[in-house]
């Protein structure tokens, strides 16, 4: 456990936090350990987890621990603050949830685990883990007596009924996203120094601009002391002068996840001026009319806008992002996976966790702020061997962003001309014969 009394003047103002130096890595209270000076075993049995958590693993399939689990779950159980960079699809969640729940029903004492994620996919995600861990339903939402409870906080779901979950007797595992969760918080529903143990999933995204002074604020009113656990897919320089206020002498895991069968990506920039874009997708749109395509905004009322104008040229799209209900956001995706709706309009939710086959080409209505969401935005196309297509629109005063993504990313971004980057015929036919 680690005491934090500090941690919010470092964090306070984004200015102050990306003012920050990388080279304060060096700091005498940052010092990361190893995994492999932690003891790892290649069991869960072995590894000390209650027999109740290691047979609920094994009926999920978890046979063997990942890479992942192998090293942080023994440092978890040891009390020990972990600092983990490993991709999705890597066993993560169950990497913290496994040894969180052994904690929980060791001790008698009720006290409550808090894991903040940035989006409700996550939460609900995540829940469903934590569910699988304890041999419930990951889709059953009901309490089990004699277990901890698994509690879900999110914008756009019943927020009494989420209320009235967080009176469960015993203890808690509560699952939130940053914006719920300060509501509940400062209506006096949530006390959060009874977290004692704190999760902090996709770290990268939760110190991001769009979520930052939320989850500043919230880590603030934690307790002191307290082991923080933060899991993400990647590290930003920016974030190490945060994580050395955050985390205290973190075991630090890096596992890379198996390369997955990729198909190459065609990447270009195509020079446009914001007030042509429209004209330039309805002649996109017009030659391939078919095939998934993804188009990245900015903001939510972008997405909203975009949708709408090209819904009015009876063209089949949809917007993606945080305001719609869970509901909608299912219902938007089911009808993108299977076609109906080929088009779809997102802000940077659909980043990640979005697996949709044959996706054929990723928009970006204008360059991302930052290279890896770059990455992970196209990591939508290309995937299962087959070839995609990565097209960014850009005006001439932004193109200085361009070269930001080719050096932070590794990648070369052709210059297009309006006819390189429109589909071509041979591509509109081939569409039109998968259809």
């Amino acid at each position: 456990m680690a005491q934090f009394p500090a941690f919010h003047a470092c964090v306070r103002h984004n200015a102050l936090w990306a003012a920050c130096h990388y080279a304060a890595m060096q700091s005498q209270f940052f010092t990361p350990v190893k995994a492999d000076k932690i003891s790892m075993s290649n069991s869960f049995e072995a590894m000390g987890l209650l027999p109740s958590l290691c047979a609920h693993a094994a009926q999920a399939g978890m046979a063997t621990p990942t890479p992942i689990q192998e090293q942080a779950i023994p440092a978890v159980l040891e009390g020990k603050d972990v600092l983990a960079i490993a991709p999705t699809g890597t066993g993560k969640t169950a990497a913290y949830a496994l040894p969180l729940l052994h904690h929980l029903m060791s001790v008698r004492r009720a006290h409550d685990v808090l894991i903040m994620v940035p989006t409700r996919e996550l939460v609900l995600q995540v829940a469903g883990v934590f569910r699988t861990c304890l041999g419930l339903d990951p889709k059953n939402t009901r309490h089990k007596s004699g277990t901890p409870g698994i509690i879900t906080l999110y914008g756009g779901g019943d927020r009494e009924q989420q209320a009235a979950s967080l009176n469960h007797n015993g203890p808690r595992v509560l699952i939130a996203t940053p914006g719920r969760l300060l509501d509940f918080v400062h209506l006096g529903e949530l006390d959060p120094a009874t977290c004692t143990r704190v999760v902090l999933d996709e770290g990268d995204r939760l110190f991001a601009p769009e979520f930052f002074e939320e989850s500043a604020t919230l880590i603030e009113s934690l307790p002191e002391e307290r082991q923080t656990l933060l899991f993400s897919a990647t590290l930003p320089k920016a974030l190490t002068p945060l994580l050395q206020k955050l985390l205290h002498k973190p075991v630090e895991i890096r596992v890379e996840k198996a390369p997955e069968k990729r198909g190459p990506i065609r990447q270009g920039v195509f020079f446009i001026e914001p007030t042509q874009r429209f004209d330039f997708l309805k002649a996109f749109f017009n030659r391939d009319r078919t095939s998934r395509t993804i188009i990245f905004t900015k903001t939510k009322a972008d997405a909203d806008q975009l949708a709408n104008s090209l819904r009015r040229i009876r063209m089949a799209a949809a917007p993606l992002h945080g305001d719609l209900t869970q509901a909608q956001r299912n219902a938007t995706v089911a009808s993108f996976t299977a076609g109906r709706t080929p088009i779809l309009v997102a802000t940077d939710i659909a980043a990640r966790g979005l697996d949709v086959p044959d996706v054929r080409t990723v928009i970006n209505l204008e360059p991302p702020e930052q290279p890896d969401i770059y990455l992970h935005r196209i990591g939508r196309t290309g995937r299962g061997g087959k070839s995609g297509t990565a097209l960014t629109l850009c005006s001439m005063t932004d193109r200085k962003k361009i070269r930001q993504i080719e050096v932070g990313a590794e990648v070369k971004l052709r210059i297009l001309t309006e006819e390189q980057a429109l589909p071509t015929l041979l591509d509109d036919k081939k569409a039109k014969s998968r259809k």
